[in-house]
This record gives structure tokens, sequence and C-alpha cells, in this order.
């Protein structure tokens, strides 16, 4: 590989977040019955004249923005043309001579500007459910809006695709352009690679990939996809212009077949549809929802809460994760501890529950592995439908933890019952009896009663089995329903058995 670099571009679509579909009112629910959001337009019928949605326009026009394009003042669509069982008009309303932007930019942590070379609008195609003997057609997703985001040939690595791909989801969920939801089908991914030796002007044959449902698909694609180049390019064998699938379960990529070229397509300007014009008045309207971006809020991030870069990365991935965090440290302005708890039990809970699981029911384990391996797979926005809890009550229970005033369990379990309800906290902890016992006076008798009733633990540790402590302590931890303060019970029990010796 020392001689050869790697060449990537990726095509990215991303299902604007409108409520009705491009050119008709046909309702973009998720998840609704096969073929019932349909209508004669969108599913192509003679006659029929399409209608642009103005608020795909606006979604468009301000991710433009967000990516420094230049804006084209006047668009017109072009009917790019194929066959497939799943596109009933047999052509596809998409834009290719005169895209809506160009010329942009998307910047990664790293300081690298990924070029984007083209942000154009376009309608989806529909859905193939196969089954073993035919295949059915689901037409809903027929029509739905999307915008295509093309970026030129500049990401040199799987890794370096994998988050270009994370943080393009984070600019667009942040000025909320789509939720991006990859399970829903709101982001997908299709990508160029080539390899070309170092010193070659030219761009090598490049191969398009698809198939890939998540980032992590992508990256493993790209880095089977450079291996079989190298090998070929190695043996002397011909690289093909070709589209290849990524199998997920045999973890390569196979021929699909040879790549079209935009010929293949013929396009031709849609004669149902006028030109558009985009006004400055228009443009400036949408530049009021380009804010900070995540780049942006990353590098603040570090620099004035002092986060690691892991923390940062968590908080960041999801806009209203970030903004309640802020939020919070107003109330208590100790951003390592606010961030440690929201990181933990607060995402160990938002992940575990759902509409039919209450959060006061639910328990959960390592939070941080499986929610963002990467970084970027972060809680999806509407996870946060089902908080409820301020900032500010959520902050007053970091602060009683703080002050010793309730212990780690009894923290976790006023969170539970508070964060989807918002419940007074001091009523909860009342009701509970969940206040930490840091009196000796209060926790001697407990204490007495477990080293007399646990013979064998006690003289394990009277004979240099240390963490057998651990079990006395967990005894009355039991006794006291939580409630103790378990640092005063372990000095409890090393003050009375440095007694007995």
């Amino acid at each position: 590989m020392k001689e050869l670099e790697i060449v990537i571009g990726l095509e990215v679509h991303v299902q604007l977040g409108t409520e009705s579909k491009i050119f008709c009112s046909c309702s973009t629910k998720f998840q609704s019955l096969p073929n019932t959001n349909i209508c004669p337009v969108c599913c192509g019928y003679p006659g029929v004249l399409p209608v642009f949605n103005k608020r795909a326009l606006e979604l468009a026009v301000r991710a433009c923005l967000a990516m420094q394009c230049k804006i084209n003042k006047k668009i017109y669509f072009e009917r790019k043309n194929y066959f497939y069982p799943d596109l009933p008009k047999n052509y596809q309303i998409s834009q290719y001579k005169k895209p809506l932007g160009e010329e942009g930019f998307l910047e990664l942590p790293t300081g690298k500007k990924i070029k984007i070379e083209r942000i154009h609008l376009e309608e989806d195609a529909g859905k193939l459910i196969h089954k073993e003997s035919h295949s059915l057609a689901d037409f809903n997703r027929s029509g739905i809006a999307l915008l295509e985001i093309v970026s030129c040939p500049d990401i040199g690595s799987p890794q370096e695709a994998f988050d270009y791909l994370g943080y393009l989801k984070l600019f667009l969920q942040y000025i909320g352009v789509s939720n991006c939801d990859m399970e829903k089908g709101s982001l997908r991914c299709d990508a160029n690679i080539s390899l070309k030796k170092k010193e070659a002007k030219e761009l090598g044959v490049k191969t398009e990939l698809k198939n890939m449902n998540s980032f992590r698909g992508v990256k493993d694609a790209l880095e089977y996809e450079v291996k079989r180049q190298e090998s070929r390019i190695q043996k002397g064998e011909e690289i093909f212009q070709e589209t290849r699938l990524w199998d997920v379960d045999k973890q390569k990529t196979v021929a699909m077949r040879t790549k079209e070229e935009a010929r293949d397509y013929r396009y031709f300007p849609e004669p149902d549809l006028l030109d558009f014009f985009v006004s400055d008045e228009f443009i400036n309207e949408e530049k009021k929802f380009i804010k900070e971006s995540p780049c942006q809020k990353r590098k603040r991030f570090l620099a004035e809460y002092g986060l690691s870069e892991k923390e940062t990365e968590i908080l960041i991935a999801n806009l209203k994760m970030a903004d309640f965090f802020e939020q919070a440290v107003k109330f208590y302005p100790k951003p390592r501890e606010i961030s440690n708890w929201l990181i933990g039990p607060f995402l160990e809970l938002l992940n575990s529950f759902s509409d039919k699981t209450p959060p006061s029911k639910v328990s959960g384990g390592s939070t941080c592995a499986r929610l963002c391996p990467q970084g970027y797979e972060g809680i999806p926005m509407d996870k946060f439908k089902a908080v409820k809890i301020t900032p500010a009550n959520f902050s007053k229970i970091v602060i009683l933890f703080s002050q010793k005033k309730i212990n780690n369990l009894a923290a976790k379990k006023v969170l539970s019952l508070s964060i989807a309800t918002n419940r007074d906290i001091d009523e909860i902890i009342e009701k509970e009896e969940l206040l930490q016992v840091s009196s000796k006076e209060e926790l001697i008798s407990f204490v007495e009663e477990v080293i007399r009733d646990n013979p064998k633990p006690v003289k394990e540790y009277l004979n240099g089995k240390l963490p057998a402590i651990m079990f006395l302590i967990g005894q009355v931890m039991k006794k006291t329903k939580g409630t103790a303060n378990p640092q005063v019970v372990k000095e409890m029990i090393e003050k009375s058995f440095k007694s007995r010796q």
C-alpha cells in the first residue's frame, strides 16, 4: 500500500423532514401499511401533474448554506429515465445539469475540509420486499423528498469516510433538515472508491459500493474493497468500473452490474414543472437556522468545559443532549460531574426504556460502549421525547450526591423515578426514604449485627483476604435498604477489626 493512494467519494441520500412527499400531498409517515401513502401522482398515472413542495426547498437551501455551497438562484428538474419494478413512472424526477448547491465543504474534527461537489433534490423510488418465490412492491416511499449530497473524491481512508458521515449526519440534525435515522431509511450512502499510484495525476478505475446500512458497514465495505483492488493491482489484473454490493453476512463485496454513465439515463428537462427561482429573501430566511456547527461545538466543549474527547463526542452526538448538558451546568457549574451522570446513568435509562417500558422499571449495563462506539452513534433525537426531567432537577440530583446526602444507588433510583415525569426530587427522596445515613450512631447496630452473623468472611479478612470486606459492606447496605454511606460503613468495619487484633 505504500505506493498506492486511496481515493473515496461518497453519495449520501437524505430524506428531508417534510410531512408530505416532494410532488404530492401523500404522507411520509414511517411504517404505514404497504401502499397506503400513495396517489396517482407518486404512482405515475397518466395525465397527473406534480406540484413542488416548498418545505422541501426550504430544508434543501438550509443544508446548502450549512455546507457553504454556492446556491443556484434558478433551478429546474429533469427526468432520469430507467426501468425498475419499484419505479412506477419508469423515470425519476431529479436535478442533473443545474443542482441546487455546488462547491461547498464539510470540515472534520481533524481540520480537513472535504469538498462538496453538488447538492440536489430528487424523489425517492419505492421498495421491493423479496420473498423466496416472488417479490412485493411497496410504493409508500415513492415520491419522498430526498437530498443527494455528493462529495468530491477527497476522502483518503475508510476511517475518514466514517468520520465524514458522522459529522454530515450531525450537521443535518443540528439544522433540522432530517432525523438521519438509517434504520428508517432516512440516510443512505453509496461509495465510490479507487486506488492510484501516489505520483499519478489521473484517478484509478472506480468501483461503486451499495447496500451499506450503517456507518460501520460503509467502513467495513471500503476496507474490504481496498484489499480487493490492491490484490488485483499487484497481480497485474484489470479493475473494471462496476457496481458491487456489500454482503454483510460474508463480509465481502460482490459484483452487481457494470456501472451506468449519465448518458444511459437520457436526462431531459421535466416538462410538467416550471423553472424555480430562489430569492435572496428566501435564502436569508433559512440562514436564521444555521447556528453553531457540530465541529464548532466540539471545539468549544473541549476548551470551555475541560471534557475529554470521548465525553465530548457522546454529548454532541445529539443536539438535545448537548443543550441539556449546558443548561444543567448553569445550575451546577461542575461540568465533569454533570457529564459523568449524563453519559452514565442518564443515557443508560434513556437507552433502555421505550414507550412500553417505564423508566423506573429498567436497569442497564455499560452505556458508553453500547451507545457511542465511535462517537457518532448517539441517542436518536426522538428518544428525548420521553425525557421530562428538567436540567435544574437533574443537576439537583448530582448536587445531592456530591454533598453525600444520597448515595450512588439512591441517586440512580431518584433519576429513574423522575426522568420521564419530572417529579419533585425532595418529595421522591422523602417518600422512598433515600437520604443517606452517615451517622455512626445510627449505623453501629447494623455493623455489629453483620459482623456477628458472618463469621466466615470476617475470618477471611483477618487472615489477609481483604476483598472479603466488600461482602460485609454489602450486607450492611442491604439491611439499611441502600441508604448507608458505604465509605463510613467500611471505616467502621475496619476499626472494629483493628480492635480485635
